[in-house]
């Protein structure tokens, strides 16, 4: 029966999107933005795969309708107009689902608050479009109509529609293309897999005109995204947005073990005066202050450097020795300058710093390597 074919599919994936959501609302996220923009793509995925089972449920098993609605003779013209509408909720919080997941990905691969917001907001005036243009499809039928026999037909724009539907895979790439340099290349390895599954889901759709597997894929997608926040979310600094360090010795941990030798350049950065920042200005200038610094890291470095937040007012960033640390150090300066010279702060931001090249399988401790680059702490500002 229809019931048992789509459960495992439409109801099935509702059910694990429930379960996500339930756990993922439990747990203590400092970036609250991040947790709105997740709960609006579930909820979209949640009420896209239930009205898909529901239509399709109507559809091939017209008694269930009798039995609802409570009817004796065949429904005629009201299963039509129930699945017209259930159809027609079904493809614009399908949308709303792609079209979430492309803002989701734009947050997570820019960390920018302010431009997603802008581009939430641009995504959802299309999606409003698209749902008035929904209503003419009632009487005209370019998107859909339903057979006399109750049955789901695509209409003569229905490649208009697919296009629609899968803009925001063209709009992914596009956008990861423009992603900051420092982006990580697990964003981007998580960025492809969400292509990838679209992409999939788009050619199943469009070949056989048909959602039976979609849903899978989509859950498996949202599943695995899931999983790599929670992740993540561990080893990110809550208030500058970059590796804790937790992360710090993660990483250390594992290039430390190395066999062979390879030499990782590690410069260390020190806010200076953010005590007297905090005492003149507040702890929310500090804060403001940690997180300037954090940008101008992340602006200064190769998606391939390592940064993080070791503690307090100290930053790490550990690259290849082959590259320049020196550049790196000098396009450091160079921004701090600029944001100094914009005066968007009460304050001056000022750093001191250090490096050295650290060798592995070379028989130096690497605590004693972070202790002598400790004592190399120059005391001039940058």
């Amino acid at each position: 029966m229809i019931i048992f074919e789509y459960f495992n599919t439409a109801i099935g994936s509702s059910i694990i999107i429930l379960i996500i959501a339930a756990d993922y609302l439990r747990k203590y996220n400092t970036d609250n933005f991040q947790r709105k923009l997740l709960i609006v793509m579930l909820s979209a995925v949640f009420v896209s795969a239930v009205f898909d089972f529901i239509g399709l449920t109507l559809e091939r098993n017209q008694a269930i309708f009798l039995i609802v609605f409570g009817l004796t003779e065949p429904p005629g013209a009201e299963i039509n107009n129930t699945l017209y509408y259930v159809w027609s909720i079904y493809l614009i919080a399908r949308n709303c689902c792609y079209y979430y997941v492309t803002v989701f990905i734009d947050y997570f691969a820019h960390g920018n608050i302010l431009r997603t917001k802008k581009f939430f907001k641009i995504v959802t005036v299309v999606l409003v479009i698209y749902a008035i243009s929904i209503i003419p499809n009632f009487n005209l039928g370019y998107y859909f109509y339903i057979s006399r026999d109750s049955v789901y037909i695509p209409g003569s724009l229905y490649l208009l529609q697919v296009f629609i539907s899968y803009l925001p895979i063209i709009l992914i790439l596009i956008n990861v293309s423009l992603a900051p340099k420092y982006i990580k290349r697990t964003q981007i390895i998580l960025t492809i897999f969400f292509v990838l599954i679209a992409a999939v889901g788009a050619a199943i759709d469009i070949a056989l005109r048909t959602t039976n597997l979609i849903w899978p894929c989509v859950t498996a997608a949202i599943l695995y995204m899931y999983f790599f926040i929670i992740r993540a979310d561990a080893k990110i600094d809550s208030l500058t947005g970059i590796g804790n360090r937790n992360n710090f010795y993660e990483y250390i941990n594992k290039i430390s073990k190395q066999s062979i030798k390879k030499e990782y350049a590690f410069l260390k950065l020190d806010l200076e005066y953010l005590e007297d920042i905090n005492n003149s200005f507040g702890y929310l200038e500090g804060d403001n202050a940690l997180r300037d610094t954090s940008t101008i890291i992340k602006s200064c470095i190769r998606h391939t450097d390592f940064a993080v937040r070791y503690g307090g007012d100290e930053f790490i960033i550990i690259t290849n020795a082959e590259n320049d640390i020196q550049r790196i150090i000098d396009r450091i300066i160079e921004t701090k300058n600029a944001q100094n010279q914009k005066r968007l702060r009460p304050y001056q931001l000022n750093m001191k710093h250090s490096f050295d090249v650290y060798t592995t399988n070379s028989g130096w401790e690497i605590q004693d390597f972070l202790g002598h680059l400790d004592g190399k702490m120059r005391s001039k500002n940058v």
